[in-house]
């Protein structure tokens, strides 16, 4: 008859059953803390959306639904909208799904599908569509560090409440950046081939490509929702660094300079310009805008006499309180912000 074997289990076997164990018990108490953590960010994310912010936008995330398990945090809406009060800005999307990794809860990505609304109190409304929207951004306590999105396939429709006035920008590329840097807000934008139309009739340019890299002193506080209502247009004062607006076959424009606005909303500001193709700007605008070729006439003349008749050269554009100036041509009256 066979007798059991009452021998000790070795070393090496303890060692390989302890550590199943504590395999087990890790998996376990992660799984536990995971779905802790995702349903407090849940809460948090449905208080905020509730109105439970210092800006007081409430939103209202359809479906939210919690996902990711086990190395990330996701959430997915079927439709996203939001009301902002104080600004009187209200908005629509479609599905909306964002995740942040669980090692860095801080930096979110997240998508967003089309269409989009967006009501403004100001006299306008919008209406978006694209291919892709792609973003992320970084957060901490004090609110957003910095946020790129891009977008594809981009067709944005503004129409004016007040004047009936519709105009349609038409880009297969946009990305804008904005970060915050001890108090000032940075900003950069980037469009390629872009197209334009008012009323329904599309502005004689070719595809126009743009960038912008600027800087707003002491406007960092719009990326903070316990400051950002209190930002104010009126009295923002900052520094155009490198805006270029790029025709094709050569044609390009460069601005850089400070500026201001003024508590009327009117634009003060001391502007480089570094232009190439001079004449085939003016001819360019001429076609665009034949009412006003008399002035593209008179502006090209004083660049090249700037520049001892290169058709490439530099000069400073003059505002004060929304007169624009070119030495001594009058460019014209800018709207009030």
């Amino acid at each position: 008859m066979a007798v059991p074997s009452t021998a000790p289990q070795s070393p090496t076997s303890r060692k390989v059953l302890l550590l199943g164990v504590l395999i087990v018990l890790f998996i376990a108490v992660y799984s536990v803390a995971w779905y802790f953590a995702a349903d407090f960010l849940r809460n948090r994310i449905t208080g905020f959306f509730s109105g439970g912010n210092p800006a007081g936008v409430t939103a209202n995330c359809d479906n939210a639904t919690m996902g990711g398990y086990p190395f990330r945090f996701r959430l997915n809406c079927d439709r996203l909208a939001f009301d902002d009060n104080f600004q009187g800005i209200s908005a629509s999307s479609g599905p909306v799904r964002a995740a942040a990794q669980v090692y860095d809860p801080g930096h979110v990505v997240w998508e967003m599908d089309g269409p989009a609304e967006i009501r403004s109190a100001l006299g306008f409304n919008s209406t978006l569509e694209w291919g892709d929207l792609r973003s992320s951004f970084r957060a901490g306590l004090s609110g957003l560090q910095r946020s790129s999105m891009e977008w594809t396939d981009l067709r944005t429709k503004v129409t004016s409440t007040v004047t009936g006035l519709q105009v349609e920008v038409v880009t297969p590329h946009l990305e804008t950046h904005v970060r915050q840097v001890e108090g000032n807000l940075d900003y950069a934008a980037l469009v390629r081939d872009t197209a334009v139309s008012v009323n329904g009739a599309a502005i004689v340019l070719p595809p126009v490509s743009a960038s912008l890299d600027a800087t707003f002193a002491d406007r960092g506080g719009l990326l903070d929702p316990r400051l950002a209502h209190r930002q104010q247009l009126y009295g923002t004062k900052g520094e155009l660094r490198r805006m270029v607006v790029d025709l094709g076959e050569g044609r390009v424009l460069t601005l850089s300079g400070p500026f201001s606005v003024g508590d009327d909303g009117l634009i003060s500001a001391s502007i480089r310009v570094e232009i190439e193709k001079i004449r085939a700007w003016r001819d360019s605008l001429k076609t665009a805008y034949p009412e006003k070729g008399e002035t593209f006439d008179d502006i090209a003349k004083v660049l090249r006499v700037l520049t001892l008749g290169r058709d490439d050269g530099s000069a400073e554009i003059t505002i004060q309180n929304g007169v624009a100036m070119l030495g001594f041509i009058p460019l014209g009256q800018l709207p009030a912000l």
